[in-house]
């Protein structure tokens, strides 16, 4: 009888030999089958690797898109800061993204909202919005789809209102002089003084005049001549930032019909009570008794002058258009105050007492004579000069916005605004990115 047996060298023979054998072969065959999804899968591997490595890249741009909006916000926001209108502002952001390597042509891919258009700081004119973006070239993802990659970026800068408050303050950018006392005044304040000119001596003391203000601040320089004399409690500030003008955002009233066509005139032995309305003619007072009903008073093109007697209203509010002006003399008594909660005049208009149309070419108002005079509210002309003179003893609450503002002659002013419920310029404190 015959024996399978295994060899010396350890082979198997027979049918264990076939079988393994035909494993060998298997194996031999399988190996183009191997090769073939290596091949197949390699790009796909390469593909995911590459994905990573420029996700990165990704990332890497984003920030650096990133940082360039950031810094064109904040360069329109201390444009702002400095008093320049939002074009001004504008150009100052795109050329904060040219710095950061980017085109700054402003366009789809570089946007500047002043004030911002959507988010918190929606219609926020004390805030400058930017959106960015940039298209980016696929690389190694361009094996799982076509085109580019868009990347976004953005950014809002807002100022921060100071502490320090001012009860008059001067628009024009280079007056020489654009806050004047000379002569013999004496002003006194519990608030401060502040000028948007760049002149050296944007303010100026002469001759006897004596100031006491909280604080002055000036873009340009502060001048004493003579013997006159300015002490502040919170100190001085030169080649300060411009002050932005607090009231440049108050709606114009609308004249309607004339409800007076002719001169109003109020003399001795009058006693007369005046209306809201339209005054196409001046309202002149000399004497007798005159008392503004509250509401709103539009002088289209007639003057307000006050020569005499005693002038009275309480929850009022004045627009002066077409080169209206107001004109105080003599030895009037005068007390004026605006509506402190819009009650009477309307919610634009809660602390404002006068209002120039900002197109005026009128030469100047004049708040003068000897008389008690009591305005408590806004005196707001942005293009006309305001000229305070003669022996004025003014209380309340007077803040007095103007192209240039001018004390003369024996002077004297007690402004008391604390607890008014009227809101003062104040300077521009710092420049932040939102959070």
């Amino acid at each position: 009888m015959m024996t399978q047996r295994k060899t010396e060298s350890g082979s198997e023979s027979g049918p264990i030999k076939g079988i393994f054998s035909s494993i060998r072969r298997f194996h031999k065959e399988t190996g183009g089958a191997i090769a073939i999804v290596t091949a197949l899968s390699l790009p796909v591997v390469v593909g995911f690797v590459g994905l990573g490595v420029e996700v990165g890249l990704w990332f890497h741009a984003k920030r650096g898109l990133q940082s360039a909006a950031d810094a064109a916000a904040l360069s329109g926001a201390y444009e702002r800061l400095a008093g320049n209108n939002n074009a001004v502002a504008t150009q100052a952001a795109g050329q904060a993204t040219t710095a950061n390597g980017y085109d700054g042509t402003l366009g789809d891919a570089i946007v500047v909202n002043i004030p911002p258009l959507a988010g918190d700081f929606t219609g926020n004119a004390d805030a400058v919005e930017v959106i960015m973006s940039r298209d980016l070239s696929l690389l190694f993802s361009s094996v799982f789809t076509e085109g580019d990659v868009t990347i976004n970026a953005y950014a809002v800068a807002t100022l921060t209102a100071g502490t320090d408050g001012f009860c008059i303050l001067a628009l024009d950018e280079s007056a020489s002089g654009a806050i004047t006392v000379g002569g013999n005044p004496d002003v006194e304040l519990n608030c401060g003084i502040a000028t948007n000119s760049n002149a050296v001596d944007s303010v100026n003391v002469f001759g006897s005049a004596t100031v006491e203000a909280k604080n002055v601040q000036a873009v340009g320089g502060v001048a004493l001549g003579g013997s006159g004399s300015l002490t502040t409690t919170d100190g001085i500030k030169q080649n300060a930032g411009r002050i932005v003008d607090p009231y440049a955002s108050t709606p114009e009233p609308i004249p309607g019909a004339c409800d007076h066509n002719s001169q109003v005139k109020i003399k001795n032995g009058d006693n007369t009570t005046l209306q809201p309305g339209t005054y196409c003619g001046s309202i002149k007072i000399t004497g007798g008794n005159a008392t503004f009903a509250p509401g709103v008073y539009i002088l289209d093109g007639g003057d307000l002058v006050v020569n005499g007697g005693v002038t009275y209203g309480e929850d009022v509010f004045f627009y002066l258009t077409d080169d209206a002006e107001v004109d105080i003399n003599g030895n009037a008594a005068v007390e004026l105050a605006a509506d402190p909660d819009g009650d009477s005049v309307g919610d634009d208009y809660t602390g404002m007492l006068f209002y120039q149309d900002p197109d005026s070419t009128g030469t100047s108002s004049k708040f003068n004579g000897g008389g008690d005079m009591t305005l408590t509210g806004v005196v707001y002309f942005p293009s006309q000069p305001l000229e305070f003179t003669g022996g004025n003893d003014t209380g309340g609450c007077t803040v007095l916005v103007g192209s240039t503002v001018e004390f003369k002659g024996n002077s004297g002013m007690q402004i008391e605004c604390e607890d008014r419920g009227i809101d003062l310029p104040v300077a521009p404190g710092n420049v932040a990115l939102a959070g």
